[in-house]
């Protein structure tokens, strides 16, 4: 059950409506960080693109391993 980023926005200004009928502090201040909360989640699918979108290319690793050393051999005698 994913939430679209459309749901959030519609719960954000639902949250602006009972902001404006709020009657105590404490009930504003909940309403304000819910309508903040409902903000970030609706973009945050856009910002994880935008990440990923920035993130360096991976790097090419060889298809075969180096072969092991040899124990007693030493490049300092």
């Amino acid at each position: 059950m994913t939430v679209t980023p459309e749901e959030y926005q519609a719960k954000a200004a639902e949250a602006l409506v009972q902001l404006a009928d709020a009657k105590s502090e404490s009930e504003r201040m909940r309403l304000k960080r819910a309508h903040g909360c409902f903000l970030k989640l609706a973009s945050h699918g856009a910002e994880a693109a935008a990440r990923a979108a920035m993130r360096p290319a991976p790097k090419i690793k060889p298809e075969k391993a180096a072969p092991a050393a040899r124990p007693g051999a030493s490049y300092f005698k």
